[in-house]
């Protein structure tokens, strides 16, 4: 399919065989957008996790070592 112009590209719009001008682009452009949060989600999110346990673990970590600390 051939945009004439940026906007036709956009809200891609085009004549269909029976003269009918259709545009399906914000449904297009919307699909794009949804599946780009998704992918940044699934990085974003292990990330994240990750950082939160490796906190919990020097936390645990700390308190036992006060503990031995505590009964030596």
């Amino acid at each position: 399919m051939a945009f004439e112009n940026f906007n036709d590209f956009m809200t891609m719009c085009y004549v269909a065989p029976i003269g009918d001008i259709r545009c399906h682009g914000s449904y297009v452009w919307a699909a794009y957008g949804l599946g780009f949060v998704i992918v940044v989600a699934n990085i974003v999110a292990p990330i994240m996790r990750n950082k939160k346990i490796k906190q919990a673990i020097r936390r645990s970590v700390r308190r036992e070592n006060i503990q031995n600390e505590s009964k030596a």
